[in-house]
C-alpha cells in the first residue's frame, strides 16, 4: 500500500516537472466500498510510478484511462467501473480476465496538474501587455530582461509576477522549461531574440512564439538551419507569433499572443465563430 508521504513525494515531483499526474483508487468491488483502498500512481504518458490495484492486467487498463484523462483538461476527477473502462479498449484475454474478476468494481481517478507557467522575454511594452493578459488567464509568469528599468515592479507591479533581471542566456538557464512552459519571445533585438530562442527551442515547452516579421523570423531560422538545428524544433516555433488579428498596439499584440497559446492549448481553427453560422447565411 502507497503511504500518504510516497503519495505526497510523487506529487511535488510531478510538479516539478511540469507534468500531470492521476492517483488511482479501487473504491468499490462488487458494490461494496473497499476498506483499504489499493492506489496506483500514473504520470502524464503512461508511466506507472508507484503503488498497485492488485494486479499487472488491472494496473495496465487503469493507467490507458488515466491518460485519456489527463489529455482533457478540464477533468479533475472522475469515477468509472472498471468494466466500463473495459469496452472502450481493445478485446483480448487479459482484459476478459480482468473483467470477470474486477468487471464491477470502480476506480476513482483524481488528477493533479501543474500550474500553467508562461516565460517572457523582454519587458518592453509588448512584454508588459503580455504579462497582463496571461494573468486574467492564470498564467505563472516571470519576465526576464539584462535591464533593470525593464525588470522593475514599475512596469511590472503584480507581485505574482516573477521578475528575473540578468543576461537573457543565464536567466533562461536558471529555469527549468517542461511540458507547462508557454516562451514568449519579445526582446529589444534581433539578437537578443535569436540568443533565446536558441536556448529554448530543443526544450519540452509547449509553446515557443519570437515577435517579428517574416523576414525576420526567414534569417534566424536560416541561421538555426546552418547550425543543425533539426527542421522538427524550427517548426514548433511560432513566428511571426501569435494570431492575424490585424494588431497595432501592445494589448492587442498580446491579445494575439495569448489566443494563439490558448488555440495550441485547446485546439480549434482561429476561424471566426460566426463565418459559417446561421447569421451568416441570412437571405
Amino acid at each position: 500500500m502507497l503511504s500518504a508521504t510516497q503519495i505526497s513525494l510523487a506529487l511535488k515531483q510531478s510538479l516539478a516537472d511540469g507534468e500531470a499526474m492521476c492517483i488511482v483508487s479501487l473504491m468499490e468491488m462488487d458494490g461494496r466500498p473497499v476498506a483499504q483502498a489499493a492506489r496506483l500512481l500514473v504520470r502524464d504518458g503512461g508511466a506507472l510510478i508507484g503503488g498497485s490495484l492488485g494486479g499487472r492486467a488491472l494496473d495496465e487498463i487503469a493507467a490507458r484511462h488515466a491518460v485519456a484523462l489527463m489529455k482533457d483538461e478540464r477533468q479533475e476527477i472522475a469515477v468509472a467501473p472498471v468494466g466500463e473502462i473495459i469496452t472502450t479498449l481493445e478485446n483480448g484475454i487479459e482484459a476478459d480476465r480482468v473483467k470477470d474478476r474486477f468487471g464491477a468494481a470502480r476506480l476513482l481517478f483524481e488528477i493533479s496538474r501543474p500550474p500553467l507557467e508562461l516565460i517572457i522575454c523582454g519587458g518592453g511594452h509588448v512584454g508588459q501587455a503580455v504579462a497582463k493578459v496571461g494573468a486574467l488567464l492564470d498564467f505563472k509568469i516571470t519576465v526576464i530582461d539584462d535591464r533593470a528599468e525593464f525588470s522593475s515592479r514599475e512596469k511590472f507591479p503584480d507581485p505574482n509576477v516573477r521578475l528575473i533581471t540578468d543576461d537573457f542566456l543565464a536567466a533562461l538557464r536558471s529555469l527549468k522549461i517542461t511540458p507547462v512552459s508557454h516562451v514568449v519571445i519579445v526582446t529589444r533585438g534581433h539578437r537578443h531574440d535569436e540568443i533565446c530562442l536558441r536556448e529554448v527551442i530543443e526544450k519540452p515547452a509547449r509553446y515557443i512564439g519570437m515577435i517579428g516579421s517574416r523576414r525576420r523570423a526567414t534569417t534566424i531560422r536560416e541561421h538555426m538551419r546552418r547550425d543543425g538545428v533539426a527542421g522538427e524544433h524550427l517548426r514548433r516555433v511560432h513566428s511571426p507569433i501569435g494570431l492575424d488579428i490585424g494588431a497595432m498596439t501592445p494589448e492587442e499584440i498580446a491579445l494575439a499572443i495569448l489566443a494563439e497559446i490558448v488555440l495550441t492549448r485547446r485546439g480549434g481553427s482561429g476561424a471566426p465563430k460566426g463565418a459559417e453560422g446561421p447569421m451568416a447565411r441570412a437571405r
